[in-house]
């Protein structure tokens, strides 16, 4: 019985050293003065640098915002020469605020950046980003983004849950749910964004249980 109850102890410390253990970074991308890991993603294929994927990301991304990271899940990143034809979910991005790429940010400014972004995003925030997708030239709908959620993983970082309508021409409507995250990493606030389609509450159970294990991967990851 000593034996056993040993080597279930030992166990159970190994387990937690090993979860204890960063993400493998898979690429390091430049924001400001630092450099930011971005975490290998067991289901997903980081690829912003493929060029089709590049052009993607930057042309539907906002121009306050530096895009740092793209994750395809793998069955999406095999058709990736084919992504501006297929829609497409199940994929997140890892992205910085420009005006704040040299600022050393806290615990202070996580906080402050929650009550803002929960405050103004369906409202003000959501006004500029609009205005950002007009610039595409998409024959593109929008609906302002419905905050259904917010919640704290840990003491780095807070997500929001949103849900948003989308309308393309020629393609029938639909409704896209999303995590948005702010984390800290390397003295830096790094956001993260995560998408699935709307079903029902499955989807957000999903959502969130997939953003969280997203979230906490890209935190831990090592240099």
């Amino acid at each position: 019985m000593k034996k056993l109850l040993v080597s279930i102890i030992a166990l159970v410390i190994s387990t937690v050293w090993i979860n204890a253990q960063g993400s493998e970074c898979v690429r390091k991308a430049n924001f400001g003065t630092s450099k930011i890991c971005l975490a290998k993603i067991e289901g997903y294929e980081e690829c912003y640098k493929d060029s089709i994927v590049k052009q993607l990301a930057d042309n539907t991304e906002v121009q306050a915002n530096a895009v740092l990271g793209f994750y395809l899940n793998d069955k999406i990143y095999d058709k990736r020469d084919s992504i501006g034809l297929i829609s497409f979910d199940d994929y997140f991005k890892v992205y910085g605020t420009k005006q704040l790429q040299d600022y050393k940010a806290d615990s202070a400014l996580l906080d402050q950046m929650l009550q803002l972004v929960s405050a103004n995003f369906v409202t003000k925030n959501w006004d500029e980003i609009s205005t950002e997708i007009d610039k595409i030239g998409i024959e593109l709908e929008v609906g302002a983004p419905i905050v259904i959620e917010n919640y704290r993983l840990n003491d780095k970082s807070f997500t929001l849950v949103m849900l948003t309508k989308y309308d393309f021409e020629g393609i029938e409507p639909y409704t896209l749910a999303m995590t948005i995250n702010g984390y800290l990493k390397n003295e830096k606030l790094i956001w993260m964004a995560y998408y699935l389609y709307y079903k029902d509450q499955k989807t957000i159970d999903n959502l969130k249980m997939k953003s969280d294990h997203i979230l906490e991967r890209l935190i831990n990851s090592t240099e």
